[in-house]
Formats: structure tokens, sequence, C-alpha cells
């Protein structure tokens, strides 16, 4: 019976253990969206960030989709994961910019985990925006694909639009992938894939008074969610500060099992984040 009991106290200590590990991504995202925690599908996206709120669903909401995951790049494989998946255009998260709970940055990081599923529906398609309302006005972030399966970016700042380099960021088709773009205030932009560093360019001043309030999920902004991006969304955050490539590693590694190999680190990768 001791034998029993100690086996027992220990795997309950080894599973405890698992699951603060999986749990430490780091604090105080503005913006969390999650598809396996949002209970208000298919009418909005829940932020569980800071800042509260939530995203409207567009003229044709995302599907709640569950599957595989797979990262090859990470060695990654999550079986029964959820995510959002748009069909058609005009099926985006965000707007109109009068709904959405504004964000507040000078530094910042914005992460998604996604895929890629094919060609545009439209003309193009773009990803995503984080702007100061009107759509290009003073300030913002807008990422659209270029080249079938490049992710670029655009910055207006200082009340017009800057200059910026590729970012370098690849989208394959079918394949699940962890990007991050990372901006300090006047010094930098740094891209990251797979918990990789994959460029870097200068970056532009970022005033944090004023609101970014045209948040799109799918598009680069409300009034273009006609160039929807055929594809899917399992997390997205957004960070009021600008994290390292530690940090970033750091919340892949608290989103997944280290080794998908363990059945029991695949297991308690699926636990909840712990800063909620």
């Amino acid at each position: 019976m001791r034998t029993f009991v100690s086996i027992y106290t220990t795997l309950l200590f080894l599973l405890m253990t698992c699951t603060i590990a999986f749990a430490n991504v780091v604090a105080d995202p503005v913006l969390y969206l999650d598809a396996s925690d949002n209970p208000a599908d298919p009418k909005a996206w829940k932020n569980l960030g800071t800042e509260g709120g939530e995203l409207l669903a567009a003229d044709k909401p995302m599907v709640l989709e569950e599957g595989e995951i797979k990262i090859p790049a990470l060695g990654i494989v999550q079986s029964d994961a959820k995510y959002y998946t748009a069909k058609e255009s005009h099926s985006t998260f965000g707007g109109p910019p009068q709904k959405n709970t504004p964000i507040f940055f000078e530094d910042w990081t914005l992460e998604f985990l996604c895929r890629r599923n094919g060609d545009f529906f439209v003309e193009e398609h773009h990803f995503a925006g984080f702007q100061n309302s009107p759509r290009e006005g003073k300030q913002g972030i807008r990422l659209w694909i270029v080249g079938g399966q490049n992710l670029d970016i655009s910055i207006h700042a200082k009340g017009g639009k800057q200059g910026v380099q590729p970012l370098n960021l690849k989208l394959e088709e079918g394949v699940w992938t962890w990007i991050a773009v990372v901006g300090t205030s006047g010094k930098s932009i740094v891209a990251y894939q797979d918990g990789k560093e994959v460029s870097k360019q200068a970056g532009f001043e970022f005033d944090k008074k004023l609101p970014i309030n045209d948040i799109s999920i799918g598009a680069n902004s409300f009034d273009e969610r006609r160039r929807t991006f055929n594809g899917s969304f399992a997390i997205v955050r957004a960070y009021d500060k600008a994290l390292t490539e530690a940090e970033i590693n750091q919340n892949i590694s608290g989103t997944f099992a280290v080794d998908p190999a363990d059945k029991l680190s695949t297991t308690w990768a699926r636990v909840k984040h712990g800063y909620r």
C-alpha cells in the first residue's frame, strides 16, 4: 500500500510540474484570441487579454473547426486542436472599428498560430490589421500575402505610410506555423517564424496615445474584409511590449509539448494557459 501511495504521489507531482511548465507563457497580452476558448462563437471572438472586449464576426463568420495542428519545423503534432477557418470572402473577425475595444502601444508584438489553406478568394488576400481608424490613418500595422505565400507588412506612423523591407515570412499552403512580428518604437521591426529570427529592419516611432481600434483578423481592415485571408487561425496575441526571441519560444513551448512523441507531454500540452 505504501508503495502504491508513493508511486501515486510521485506521478501527481510530475503531472503538476508538467502543468506549470506548459502554462508558462508571457503574461499580460493586451489582445489574446484562442479558438479553443471562445464561448461567443460564431458571433464574435472574445478577447482573453487584459483589455477585454471582443472582435465581432464580419458578414460571414469564420467556421470553428477541430483537427490536427502540425508544425514540421518544431516537430509539434497536436490532435483535436480547435481553430477558425475562412471559407470565403468577407469572413473575418473585427469591426466595425467603433465596436472594437481599442488597444494602445508604443512597442508591440503580434503573434499568430496560423495556416494558409490555398490561393486568394478574390484578387489578393490580406491577413491582419492593427490600425488607428480610419484605416491607413495616423498609425498602424497591416499584414498581407504577396507572391503567393510571402507574408509582408505595411507600416503607418507619423501620419503617413512608411517604407519597409520584406519580412521574409513564408506561409506554405497547408502548413501550420507560428509567426511573430516585434516592433521596438524608433528602433527595429523583427520577424520570427517557428521560434527563429528571419528578418530585422529599422523601426518607426509609435504614439501610445493613439488608439489602435481598427483591428481585423483575416483582413487588413474591416473595410477591406472582401480580401479575406484564405486560411486558419488558432491563436492570436498582441502585446504592448517587444518580446525577445527567448520569450517568443517560451510562448511556443508554453502552448505545445516540447516532445510530441511522449504521450504524457502531448496530453499536458492541452492544459489551459496560466495567466488567465
